[in-house]
């Protein structure tokens, strides 16, 4: 008996809701007149903002980092080690200075977009600094006049009222305007996007940007090796001065003193000195040019290679809706709207009556 109740409590729950589904779709059809009017009504307005609202433009530059300095460090171990050099930790690149997350913070920094808004680039007015081009784009150039602020000085000119600014600014990008990102988080790829209405400065400031950062970044990276990598040079240049004076010595003095007596071993006491010059010299000069030549290595090994994938081409992926999509979207999103609308309704109808 349980058992056939229940199966009659599962048909009467199944009618109940064919006819709750019937009574639905009577009540939608007899108001089609007010949900056609009301889906035009939306739908135009939709088409209408999506034909007057300024299209925004995606500048989007994508890049995979490689950085070999473990690797490479590895091999110029070795490779020291066959030539008879220590390489010790004099020549260890800094290779956990940067990862690809500390990149990624690096490029929403306040001295990188900085450095970025201060840099002079070609706009539709002429030459001029991003910051004012933002500016202007952004209708604060008036306020910016009116507070006394211009960004067309010499740097070193600027004081307090320009950093506080440039600050508001950064702030703004941030929040508005630049992304960056990892799509594959398996991958080293990173991904840097700006979005603004203004499509040529959209494309400038991304590629401005990147520019700045990838030079700062491979600096950083190379920082100590480069500075290894210079003082080892200008002792190989000093050291080879000096033996090559040395030898033109040794030179002048052969050709000074052609017919030595051997039997007098003070007469060869001055071109032993020379010789000892010499010979000390070249065992220096031999050592420096192997450090030397390490040295270039470590520092190739510690500049990481960033290659390029995709940059921002003109014309920019834009946000723009066509007509037609923008007409149909519209219509299904009021049509959408005024059923749910009129449902709602019904529902609150159908509780009410029933509380009373």
């Amino acid at each position: 008996m349980s058992e056939h109740h229940h199966i009659n409590e599962e048909r009467i729950s199944i009618a109940g809701l064919i006819r709750n589904f019937q009574a639905w779709a009577k009540a939608m059809f007899s108001a089609w007149a007010k949900i056609i009017v009301g889906a035009i009504v939306i739908g135009g307005l939709f088409f209408t903002y999506q034909l007057v609202r300024k299209t925004n433009y995606k500048a989007e530059t994508t890049f995979t980092l490689e950085d070999e300095s473990g690797g490479g460090l590895g091999q110029l171990s070795s490779l020291a080690s066959l030539a008879g050099v220590n390489v010790g930790s004099s020549l260890g690149g800094e290779s956990s200075l940067f990862q690809l997350d500390n990149i990624t913070e690096l490029y929403m920094s306040y001295t990188m977009m900085k450095e970025t808004l201060l840099t002079k680039s070609e706009s539709e007015m002429g030459v001029e600094r991003l910051i004012t081009w933002y500016g202007r784009e952004n209708k604060l150039d008036k306020k910016w006049a009116k507070a006394g602020v211009n960004f067309e000085m010499p740097k070193d000119n600027m004081i307090v009222r320009h950093d506080s600014v440039l600050k508001e600014v950064v702030k703004d990008i941030r929040k508005r305007n630049l992304v960056v990102s990892k799509p594959s988080r398996k991958l080293t790829i990173l991904s840097v996007a700006y979005t603004s209405n203004n499509e040529l400065f959209s494309k400038k400031f991304n590629e401005t940007l990147v520019q700045h950062v990838n030079e700062f970044y491979k600096a950083a990276k190379t920082k100590k090796t480069s500075e290894n990598l210079r003082v080892l040079a200008y002792q190989a240049d000093s050291v080879k001065k000096v033996l090559d004076q040395s030898l033109s010595d040794l030179a002048q003095f052969d050709e000074r003193n052609p017919y030595l007596n051997s039997l007098k071993s003070t007469a060869y006491v001055p071109r032993q000195k020379i010789m000892i010059d010499v010979q000390a010299s070249s065992a220096v000069y031999e050592e420096i040019v192997k450090n030397l030549e390490i040295a270039k290595i470590s520092n190739r090994n510690n500049t990481p290679l960033i290659q390029g994938i995709d940059k921002p081409v003109l014309p920019l992926e834009d946000d723009h809706m066509k007509w037609y999509k923008a007409l149909v979207i519209g219509l299904i999103l009021g049509g959408l709207l005024m059923v749910s609308y009129f449902t709602l309704m019904r529902i609150y109808t159908s509780v009410m009556s029933q509380e009373d």
